[in-house]
Protein backbone atom coordinates (compact mmCIF):
# COMPACT_ATOMS: atom_id res chain seq x y z
CA UNK A 1 0.00 0.00 0.00
CA UNK A 2 1.30 3.47 -0.86
CA UNK A 3 0.65 6.66 1.07
CA UNK A 4 0.82 10.24 -0.06
CA UNK A 5 1.51 13.01 2.41
CA UNK A 6 -0.93 15.83 1.92
CA UNK A 7 -0.37 19.21 3.49
CA UNK A 8 -2.88 21.87 4.39
CA UNK A 9 -1.94 25.31 3.17
CA UNK A 10 -3.41 28.49 4.53
CA UNK A 11 -4.66 30.87 1.91
CA UNK A 12 -5.98 34.35 2.44
CA UNK A 13 -7.16 37.12 0.15
CA UNK A 14 -4.55 39.75 -0.70
CA UNK A 15 -4.94 43.20 0.85
CA UNK A 16 -2.68 46.19 0.22
CA UNK A 17 -1.53 46.74 3.82
CA UNK A 18 -0.69 43.15 4.71
CA UNK A 19 2.48 42.24 6.55
CA UNK A 20 4.55 39.14 5.89
CA UNK A 21 3.70 36.13 8.02
CA UNK A 22 6.06 35.93 10.99
CA UNK A 23 8.68 33.19 10.66
CA UNK A 24 7.39 31.45 13.80
CA UNK A 25 3.91 31.28 12.28
CA UNK A 26 5.20 29.82 9.01
CA UNK A 27 7.24 27.25 10.94
CA UNK A 28 4.31 26.33 13.17
CA UNK A 29 1.92 25.94 10.22
CA UNK A 30 4.45 23.65 8.54
CA UNK A 31 5.19 21.66 11.70
CA UNK A 32 1.60 21.13 12.80
CA UNK A 33 0.30 20.22 9.34
CA UNK A 34 3.24 17.91 8.68
CA UNK A 35 2.92 16.20 12.07
CA UNK A 36 -0.76 15.61 11.34
CA UNK A 37 0.02 14.24 7.87
CA UNK A 38 2.63 11.88 9.32
CA UNK A 39 0.25 10.67 12.05
CA UNK A 40 -2.50 9.99 9.51
CA UNK A 41 -0.14 8.18 7.13
CA UNK A 42 1.73 6.08 9.72
CA UNK A 43 -0.12 3.60 11.90
CA UNK A 44 2.59 3.72 14.59
CA UNK A 45 2.65 7.50 15.01
CA UNK A 46 0.13 9.78 16.65
CA UNK A 47 -0.15 13.43 17.56
CA UNK A 48 0.84 14.18 21.15
CA UNK A 49 -2.26 16.19 22.15
CA UNK A 50 -0.58 17.89 25.12
CA UNK A 51 2.41 19.00 23.05
CA UNK A 52 0.18 20.13 20.17
CA UNK A 53 -2.05 22.17 22.50
CA UNK A 54 0.93 23.77 24.25
CA UNK A 55 2.61 24.62 20.94
CA UNK A 56 -0.56 26.06 19.45
CA UNK A 57 -1.18 28.16 22.57
CA UNK A 58 2.38 29.53 22.37
CA UNK A 59 1.97 30.49 18.73
CA UNK A 60 -1.41 32.11 19.35
CA UNK A 61 0.06 34.11 22.24
CA UNK A 62 2.96 35.25 20.03
CA UNK A 63 0.53 36.26 17.28
CA UNK A 64 -1.55 38.22 19.78
CA UNK A 65 1.59 39.96 21.08
CA UNK A 66 2.34 40.91 17.47
CA UNK A 67 -1.13 42.44 17.06
CA UNK A 68 -2.86 39.58 15.28
CA UNK A 69 -6.20 38.09 16.32
CA UNK A 70 -8.92 35.93 14.80
CA UNK A 71 -10.71 38.96 13.40
CA UNK A 72 -7.72 40.52 11.64
CA UNK A 73 -5.43 37.59 10.85
CA UNK A 74 -6.57 37.00 7.27
CA UNK A 75 -6.71 40.72 6.53
CA UNK A 76 -3.37 41.69 8.13
CA UNK A 77 -1.12 38.75 7.28
CA UNK A 78 0.09 38.06 3.76
CA UNK A 79 -0.56 34.56 2.48
CA UNK A 80 2.16 32.27 3.93
CA UNK A 81 1.46 29.40 1.49
CA UNK A 82 4.63 29.82 -0.54
CA UNK A 83 6.90 29.93 2.54
CA UNK A 84 5.16 26.90 4.02
CA UNK A 85 5.52 25.09 0.71
CA UNK A 86 9.28 25.69 0.75
CA UNK A 87 9.51 24.05 4.19
CA UNK A 88 7.33 21.15 3.06
CA UNK A 89 9.47 20.54 -0.03
CA UNK A 90 12.64 20.61 2.08
CA UNK A 91 11.09 18.10 4.50
CA UNK A 92 10.13 15.73 1.69
CA UNK A 93 13.60 16.06 0.19
CA UNK A 94 15.38 15.57 3.55
CA UNK A 95 13.48 12.34 4.14
CA UNK A 96 13.44 11.19 0.50
CA UNK A 97 9.66 11.03 0.55
CA UNK A 98 8.73 11.07 -3.10
CA UNK A 99 5.09 10.99 -4.12
CA UNK A 100 3.66 7.60 -3.31
CA UNK A 101 6.16 6.84 -0.53
CA UNK A 102 5.18 3.76 1.45
CA UNK A 103 4.14 3.71 5.08
CA UNK A 104 7.56 2.44 6.18
CA UNK A 105 9.27 5.51 4.71
CA UNK A 106 6.68 7.86 6.21
CA UNK A 107 7.04 6.24 9.63
CA UNK A 108 10.83 6.39 9.39
CA UNK A 109 10.65 10.12 8.68
CA UNK A 110 8.46 10.72 11.73
CA UNK A 111 10.64 8.56 13.97
CA UNK A 112 13.73 10.43 12.78
CA UNK A 113 12.09 13.75 13.65
CA UNK A 114 11.28 12.40 17.13
CA UNK A 115 14.82 11.04 17.60
CA UNK A 116 16.41 14.31 16.48
CA UNK A 117 14.23 16.28 18.90
CA UNK A 118 12.90 18.64 16.26
CA UNK A 119 9.89 20.85 16.92
CA UNK A 120 7.93 18.71 14.49
CA UNK A 121 9.08 15.53 16.23
CA UNK A 122 7.99 16.98 19.55
CA UNK A 123 4.41 17.01 18.29
CA UNK A 124 4.47 13.27 17.58
CA UNK A 125 4.45 10.20 19.74
CA UNK A 126 5.12 6.61 18.82
CA UNK A 127 2.28 4.18 19.43
CA UNK A 128 2.39 0.42 19.45
CA UNK A 129 -0.57 -1.54 18.08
Amino acid sequence: MRYVLCFAVISAPVFADQVPAPDYFVASAFETSTAQALAVSCSTLSIDPVAMTRYTDEVLAALEADGFNQQNLADRMADPSQAIGVLQAAFLDRHALAEGAGEDAVCAAGLREIAEGTSLGGLLTEVRP
